[in-house]
């Protein structure tokens, strides 16, 4: 019945075609891997061509914590949503209930820490995990040895330097021989620690044994709190860049990675998880939101106790990881990929200099923007302050003719809601936000057309 509505609504303002695809069902094709970078290098692509917005979530502990049983229960949640990437660790050093080992006492190594000593059973059953994701469509961004928070006990950085290159580099072809069959995977170098420069290798051999065992699927990495360039340099492996920070203008690390030549795809990888760090949903819609209209190729969402599926944590939580499978935050982030998906999200340049945004603000109140190089299509994020509306000017001297705009809630499954009357296009403009979107937050996405 909404949809009738919808269509009704669209017939009678002579709204475009924005609104006519977001409240319609619209079939998804099954994804083609592997993923690779577009022609431009600002997104990935699938094998044939279509491009790929990362809508992504933090699995961590899934291969070492979860059964078959689970497994297949979270990645048939995660489909179903509309995810499309998980991050993964191969191997998990603390974050699990029997780490380093799986739940059922298998462990990674034959002898504890051992490198060059890889357990068979143990990889194979990782490689079903993968190998399952891969039958539903899903990206496994793989963690081959996470490395930990400032290269402590939370990872394998320890055993690494200990081992040494040339047993890492053993290891990393063991791993990519097994898993280069599998399109789905994009391999994770790192893991929560920016190292050192004399360090680095504990990255590079991984990532070039890895490439040694026959593994060509795209590389990024994951450092502490910071980019892969910054973590890595600019090394030939290093296909995708990450941009991983907990600040409240999370929207500046965000235009310095599209700003940064040359160009290549980035995702934002890492920020605030929800169920952590007293973060709000309005905090976790933000993040995402920011990340989509600043350029990135896409983003990973995180949920406590979701990333470690109810096993060791840094935070308390109260809910188990199959409650969290509905959170606040899966919703709104699956709402975000849905609309997303209906537009032309791959031709969207941010408003960098304030073309058409004529007002903004620091920090974390920050509106961001985005639009088409021809005008025809722009997308704001307004961030929650209150609950009240907002004002933001818009110079709409630039949009090829008289402007529609639309209002989408970002927390709530609602109609778009239509800003009567059309905008001419010149001059600057003042408009306002609706308001509190129903969650006691008043952040809203403005999407403009022009030319329809």
């Amino acid at each position: 019945m909404k949809t009738v509505l919808a269509s009704l609504l669209l017939i009678l303002y002579g709204f475009g075609s924005a609104l006519a695809q977001m409240t319609s069902p619209s079939a998804v094709a099954p994804t083609a891997f592997p993923l690779q970078v577009s022609q431009d290098g600002r997104h990935l692509s699938e094998a044939d061509g279509r491009p790929f917005l990362v809508i992504g979530d933090a699995a961590w502990s899934l291969v070492a914590q979860l059964n078959e049983e689970n497994i297949a229960r979270y990645l048939d949640d995660r489909q179903k949503r509309g995810f499309n990437s998980i991050i993964v660790n191969l191997i998990e050093h603390k974050f699990a209930s029997k780490a380093p080992a799986k739940l059922d006492g298998i462990a990674p190594f034959l002898k504890p820490g051992d490198f060059t000593q890889p357990n068979s059973a143990y990889f194979d059953y990782a490689h079903h995990a993968v190998a399952a994701a891969n039958r539903r469509g899903l990206a496994v961004w793989l963690c081959p040895a996470y490395l930990g928070w400032g290269g402590g006990e939370e990872g394998f950085f320890k055993e690494i330097k200990a081992s040494g290159p040339a047993a890492l580099r053993s290891y990393g072809r063991f791993v990519g021989q097994r898993f280069k069959e599998l399109p789905n995977v994009v391999w994770m170098i790192g893991g929560d620690y920016a190292l050192p420069e004399g360090e680095r290798w504990a990255g590079n051999e991984l990532a070039l044994g890895v490439r040694e065992g026959g593994a060509r699927q795209l590389m990024t990495a994951h450092g502490g709190q910071t980019s892969a360039l910054d973590t890595f340099g600019d090394q030939p492996w290093l296909a995708v860049e990450s941009v991983y920070r907990y600040q409240p203008d999370l929207w500046r690390p965000l235009l310095g990675a599209y700003n940064r030549k040359p160009e290549r795809p980035f995702v934002l990888i890492e920020t605030i998880y929800e169920g952590e760090h007293d973060s709000r949903p309005e905090q976790i819609r933000q993040q995402a939101w920011w990340g989509m209209l600043c350029g990135a190729c896409g983003q990973f969402f995180g949920n406590n106790p979701l990333w470690h599926f109810d096993g060791p944590t840094l935070f308390p939580h109260t809910n188990t990881w199959e409650q969290a499978l509905d959170s606040t935050g899966s919703r709104d982030i699956a709402r975000l990929g849905k609309f997303l998906a209906n537009l032309r999200w791959h031709l969207l340049v941010p408003d960098t200099e304030g073309k058409f945004l004529a007002s903004s603000a620091g920090d974390s109140a920050h509106i961001t923007a985005a639009r088409t190089p021809d005008g025809s299509l722009a997308v704001l994020y307004i961030p929650s302050t209150s609950t009240g509306p907002r004002e933001l000017k818009l110079n709409l001297a630039n949009f090829p003719g008289p402007v529609t705009a639309q209002w989408f809630n970002p927390a709530k499954d609602a109609p778009l809601l239509p800003h009567d009357p059309r905008l001419i296009n010149r001059g600057t403009q003042t408009l306002q936000t609706p308001g509190d979107n129903g969650t006691s937050a008043n952040d809203w996405v403005l999407v403009l057309e022009s030319g329809i």
